[in-house]
């Protein structure tokens, strides 16, 4: 006698098949489309909260849909379940589920293009995993720098010879897509995998038709760590003002302490990002947006140049008076300084990316904390930059790459790579996961994604390729060098805001 649990093995062991050959039959493969394309006018809207609910809904019932018309077809073959159970790994599923149309496929090299020093243990992890999957898969990684890291990619594919994936800063990816570098990868990727990234973390990779152009991998946002041991044998408090840090700093500088290092070589947006919070608060809500988006004039005597001009004169008088680290110099500080000062106590706090987290513990003989930046004043919501490490296939890819990449991507996004992720303390994009291990301090730093806090698309690096490299390397180090004045330096920001807009 065929029990029920025994009923529903034979149940799930056909239904998948069917509910595929239904799904093409009645059309409803197109809907996948319209639920991304809902999603990015939910992002244009203001409407973030309700898309990935609402998409996850969506398919529910399409599948149930699909169902009824299967069965009314009389349909039938071989398959597995088309749900993930609560909880569990969905790239597996769809690993599971199209396991036969894998054997007939052909993989390409794995090349990857983007990766500045040495890959990340999650990259490691996750070739480590496609290469025992797929033996006869070669790899290589094309080095880069932050500062060449656009420019190799582009001239790859544009001279016809692409990696397999880029590997780039979500919130300027779209200086790709904008230009027809990237390949869709709506329908290409499983729609449970998509539906279970992040959303703050997918919308940057999202067209404006609901295209999925890239798929965040982990996540950063710029952000403060500061000697926690230093503070609490001083007394100091966490800082929510200027003055208030102005204050630490100049207490730390009587006893030859520097208030704070930064890579001002090639990353100033680091500490950029105390303009966000006073152009909202100022202006008028998404002004920071609008200057990242190039909608807003930075000119002198404009709104926005004046709140901007009040944080570089903040800056350029931390500097004058000793406290960015190391003085007169501060303004060519690479990223390995800037983290040597902090790790041996020279810096009492170090304006740097989340993900640096792991790094900074392994050399720290004390306990770090994290704060966002103070603002002008009491009562201005500080706000912060989300940037996701995203991964795109070029869009002029071979077949042979395509399926490459996609088993690649799938695996990231898997739960055990994922946890590789958070492991090396940065945050996963896959944050409905159930992670193990879990550092408290890298608690602290995820909980801020549902803080409202951290935005994506503030950055103005993304308004253009010469917008980057201009708040990168020359935003406080031309005025704080003397090779700019301030209106000079708001000037050449509007002059490059106009460049970017006539260019699209």
């Amino acid at each position: 006698m065929t029990t029920m649990s025994s009923w529903r093995r034979a149940w799930a062991a056909w239904r998948l098949p069917l509910i595929r050959r239904s799904w093409r039959r009645c059309g409803a493969r197109k809907s996948f489309p319209w639920i991304v394309s809902r999603m990015a006018d939910d992002r244009r809207n203001g409407k973030r909260e309700r898309s990935i609910p609402m998409l996850r809904k969506t398919i529910s019932v399409l599948l149930a849909l699909a169902m009824v018309s299967a069965l009314t077809a009389c349909a039938g073959g071989d398959g597995s379940s088309e749900s993930t159970p609560a909880g569990a790994d969905p790239s597996s599923a769809a690993s599971a589920g199209g396991a036969s149309e894998a054997e007939d496929k052909t993989y390409g090299k794995l090349t990857i293009s983007g990766v500045t020093g040495d890959p990340d243990a999650f990259i490691v992890a996750g070739v480590e995993k496609l290469q025992a999957e797929h033996p006869e898969i070669e790899v290589e990684y094309i080095p880069c720098d932050n500062s060449t890291r656009e420019q190799v990619i582009k001239t790859a594919i544009s001279a016809g010879d692409p990696p397999t994936i880029g590997y780039y800063w979500g919130t300027r990816v779209n200086s790709f897509y904008d230009i027809g570098m990237n390949l869709d990868l709506k329908g290409k990727i499983s729609e449970e995998i998509v539906s279970n990234v992040n959303e703050g973390m997918l919308e940057p990779c999202l067209g404006e038709n609901g295209e999925i152009y890239a798929l965040p991998m982990k996540t950063v946002y710029h952000t403060t760590f500061y000697n926690k041991t230093m503070f609490d044998e001083y007394g100091f408090e966490e800082p929510e003002t200027w003055d208030e840090m102005t204050a630490i700093f100049e207490t730390l500088k009587a006893d030859d302490i520097f208030g704070f290092s930064t890579n001002s070589a090639t990353m100033q947006d680091c500490l950029y990002g105390m303009t966000y919070g006073e152009l909202d608060a100022k202006v008028g809500e998404g002004t920071a947006y609008g200057v990242a988006d190039g909608t807003v004039s930075v000119l002198p005597g404009t709104e926005a140049g004046e709140v901007i001009r009040g944080c570089i004169e903040q800056v350029q008088a931390w500097y004058e008076a000793g406290y960015w680290y190391p003085g007169d110099g501060g303004i060519n500080v690479t990223q390995d300084d800037a983290n040597a000062a902090f790790s041996q106590g020279r810096a009492a706090c170090t304006f740097i990316y989340s993900g640096a987290l792991e790094v900074l513990k392994n050399s720290c003989d004390f306990e770090i904390g994290t704060f966002m930046k103070p603002t002008s004043e009491a009562g201005i919501t500080s706000i912060d930059n989300i940037e996701p490490d995203v991964f795109f296939i070029p869009s002029n890819a071979s077949e042979e790459q395509i399926n490459t990449g996609l088993a690649f991507l799938e695996i990231i996004l898997g739960h055990e790579i994922q946890q590789t992720i958070v492991d090396s303390g940065q945050t996963p994009s896959m944050t409905s996961y159930t992670f193990e291990n879990v550092d408290p301090l890298l608690e602290e730093v995820m909980a801020e994604l549902d803080s409202g806090r951290l935005q994506a698309g503030v950055n103005p690096c993304r308004t253009s390729s010469e917008m980057q490299n201009f708040i990168k390397q020359q935003i406080f180090a031309a005025p704080c060098s003397g090779t700019m004045t301030i209106d000079q330096t708001l000037e050449e920001m509007e002059r490059i805001r106009l460049a970017a807009g006539e260019a699209q």
